[in-house]
């Protein structure tokens, strides 16, 4: 049979295959749709109440073709070389015994193909007739190898290995091709194996994850006509995506998006206080690394002629195609399978769908924030339905607001005991005090997400996820807390204060923007400060308060006017792993089962911020001048792998439960004392207040004079009091994953309208409705 032929035969055998293969998911399919009970009693009637039926043979549809792509790509090799070089199975082969040969090697090639296809069923036809069997990289590694082994039970090894060797002489194209798909597998692979997916992504996307390292090869090769080149380089890039991204899941729990790259300085700036684990995927990427550069050095290749100008010219028109063709395709979303980037759990879209597809998704998401039928006029009409101020009598009280760094309550997620209190001031704090707990959009980072929803007002839910607005939005003055209090009757100073570095999140900048009087921060303070004013290496939050004190008497001296500061403290940052000896006051310890070194050590943190906020409370008790003090943590903090692993035995409750830490309002003056936080005889009350309304509610228990826009938010409050990235919470406390599926889909639509307006419409903005 001439090799033709031989390609003939393939195809005819893959397209066999998927003929069955297909029939069997048509099948599935179809009684999926009409409700078969084996579906409904395994539960996977859900997906089919929130896609009809014509979005279900979509998806099928489009796994078939992916199938087609993937299986074509690794079985069709292996077809072709069993044919090409497949035993002979004539009877006068061989004496006795010997000429049966050739029919046992096939019968045990026919058993080995059934068994390692039906490898992990419980019946063989699941293969085939179950819809969901091949969702992943195992199901297709299951099916190649079935494949394989039984290739090798027909292939005559002398004359394949006789083939081998003349390859790269007779078929050098081949070989290039070869070779490109070749390190473009293991490109993916190294940066898979250390990102969530573990190359377990689903079956339709992993010709979507290697396609970007083809096509990074053989831009590379068209520019330098150097095949190595593009290897080198695709094998250098990948490792190192994924090695950052195993850095950053392991200090922060969230893996890169396009967003995070603004604050690659901030992160370079912290990474001091955090441990790497070398853990199993690292060492399997570096062996695959090892194994893949030694093949690119192996591998000979002829060399290029001096190149002619047709050659050059050539290659520059294709280098040039293929930019344009990959713009086109990205902005199109079939770069990516048109692959939703934008989730609030990415760490999981990343597992079904590989890291790649997900990043050009979400970085497509992000760079484009537009909101269809948006009108300024419908804006300035949802503030109208805002309820008309009453004639309340007029303060100006000082008002400091504090983000504390990952201050946070872990019972709010975990069954945990201690051997003491580990908040006990704000526990026991009651007179003129609200406090509870505080729905946010993010965990474990980015603090500066937090900041933009307090100071602006506004809520991530409407941003797309991963997007951090410091760094991608804010490049103009916009209407926020500064402005509303330096518009009031007696205008207000303002001052924000970080007790760390300037460079953080662009900050100098957006607090210009936002209209602060004058930004402080703490560029030397390691120099400046010494001993217990650093706890970890870090300015402790007793210091940076005691800064806040100094900067309110230093003002206090030169004028008489109402002060604003802005306080964000670092001395809870993460991680948790460095050697850390608090006091005995403030040494915390888990009772209850036998936690890492790292949960203490953050439980003593959060003693040490508690023991801070008390001095702070103490020294506004004793002004004369009306002071209200608000502090909340910016996010829970992210623990290492060990703790974890401790901590996951004793969850309270799902993932949502990660996006609460608590808020205190304390006054030295007469306000309304509300507790939710919870105490020995009351248990907590969750989804009461999200970040977007906490300033506005701290401006009205202040009694100062808000704007239309406070006015509406606290309106919107009453029925809606939680809004954030990750959902929507109604006054029954029922929770809404999005706003079509809230009932309050109208008000929070006119939301998003007058949230649209106040930071993105340049042009049309009602700055006077908002100050």
């Amino acid at each position: 049979m001439d090799k033709n032929n031989n390609k003939l035969l393939s195809l005819l055998i893959i397209s066999a295959y998927f003929l069955f293969d297909g029939l069997g998911m048509f099948i599935s399919t179809y009684k999926f749709i009409g409700g078969d009970k084996v579906y409904e009693e395994n539960g996977l009637l859900n997906l089919h109440e929130r896609a009809d039926s014509s979005y279900i043979v979509k998806e099928m549809i489009t796994l078939q073709i992916s199938r087609v792509i993937n299986l074509a790509v690794f079985l069709f090799p292996i077809l072709f070389i069993t044919l090409k070089y497949r035993i002979s199975f004539k009877v006068n082969s061989g004496m006795g015994v010997c000429r049966y040969i050739p029919y046992i090697r096939g019968f045990l090639g026919a058993l080995s193909f059934y068994y390692i296809l039906t490898l992990g069923t419980k019946f063989s036809h699941e293969v085939f007739t179950n819809y969901y069997s091949f969702g992943s990289w195992r199901f297709l590694f299951r099916i190649v190898a079935s494949f394989a082994v039984c290739s090798a039970f027909f292939v005559q090894w002398q004359k394949l290995i006789k083939g081998i060797r003349s390859f790269p002489v007779v078929h050098t194209n081949w070989l290039k091709i070869l070779f490109i798909v070749c390190i473009s597998i293991c490109s993916c692979m190294l940066l898979e194996f250390q990102a969530a997916s573990k190359m377990n992504m689903d079956s339709n996307m992993i010709f979507f994850n290697v396609i970007y390292w083809t096509i990074l090869q053989v831009f590379i090769d068209v520019i330098t006509r150097n095949i190595k080149v593009g290897a080198f380089i695709s094998l250098g890039i990948s490792y190192l995506i994924g090695l950052v991204n195993d850095i950053v899941f392991q200090f922060r729990g969230n893996y890169i998006m396009f967003g995070d790259l603004t604050v690659v300085r901030t992160a370079l700036e912290v990474a001091g206080n955090y441990k790497y684990r070398f853990g199993f995927w690292f060492w399997i990427s570096i062996a695959i690394l090892v194994v893949s550069s030694l093949i690119v050095i192996c591998i000979k290749f002829p060399k290029y002629k001096k190149p002619c100008l047709k050659e050059i010219l050539m290659r520059f028109v294709i280098s040039a195609i293929m930019v344009v063709s990959v713009v086109c395709l990205f902005n199109s979303g079939l770069l990516y399978n048109r692959v939703f980037g934008v989730g609030w759990d990415y760490n999981t879209n990343i597992l079904h769908v590989g890291y790649m597809p997900y990043f050009l998704s979400n970085m497509n998401s992000i760079s484009k924030v537009e909101l269809e039928g948006y009108n300024a006029q419908l804006a300035d009409n949802a503030l109208d339905s805002a309820p008309v101020s009453g004639s309340s009598p007029y303060a100006s009280p000082n008002i400091i607001i504090i983000q504390n760094e990952a201050f946070s309550d872990l019972s709010v997620m975990y069954d945990i005991e201690t051997d003491k209190d580990y908040m006990p001031f704000i526990h026991n704090l009651s007179e003129n005090t609200q406090k509870g707990y505080l729905n946010m959009s993010v965990t474990g980072g980015p603090t500066a997400n937090t900041e933009f929803e307090i100071l602006m007002r506004s809520t991530l839910q409407y941003f797309p996820y991963g997007s951090v607005p410091y760094t991608q939005y804010v490049d103009s003055d916009l209407p926020s807390v500064p402005q509303v209090l330096e518009n009031q009757p007696i205008p207000y100073h303002t001052v924000a204060y970080h007790s760390y570095y300037s460079s953080g999140y662009r900050r100098v900048g957006v607090y210009d923007h936002f209209g602060f009087d004058e930004s402080v921060f703490e560029d030397d303070f390691r120099n400046i400060y010494s001993g217990s004013d650093l706890v970890r290496d870090l300015m402790s939050d007793s210091a940076d308060y005691r800064r806040v004190e100094q900067m309110y008497e230093d003002f206090r001296s030169t004028s008489d006017e109402p002060w604003f500061c802005f306080n964000v403290t670092i001395q809870n940052h993460g991680g948790y792993t460095q050697i850390f000896e608090p006091s005995d006051d403030d040494r915390i310890c888990v009772t209850n089962f036998e936690a890492t070194d790292s949960i203490n050590e953050y439980l003593s943190l959060v003693k040490i911020s508690d023991d801070a906020f008390r001095e702070l409370i103490e020294y506004f008790s004793n002004c004369d001048e009306p002071t209200i003090i608000a502090m909340y943590g910016d996010h829970q903090p992210k623990f290492d792998f060990d703790a974890y692993s401790v901590l996951d035995d004793h969850s309270l409750g799902s993932d949502l439960n990660h996006y609460y830490v608590p808020y205190v309002i304390w006054a030295n003056f007469d306000i309304e004392e509300v507790n939710t936080l919870g105490d020995a005889e009351h248990e907590p009350v969750l989804n009461t207040l999200s970040t977007n309304y906490f300033a506005s509610t701290v401006l009205e228990i202040a009694g100062v004079e808000i704007s239309d826009y406070d006015r509406y938010l606290l309106d919107l409050h009453e029925s809606v009091p939680a809004i954030t990235a990750i959902g929507i919470w109604d006054s029954e406390g029922n929770y809404y994953p999005s706003i079509d599926a809230c009932p309050y889909s109208d008000e929070l639509s006119a939301l998003q309208m007058v949230q649209y307006n106040l930071i993105f419409d340049d042009d049309g903005r009602l700055t006077d409705r908002f100050v």
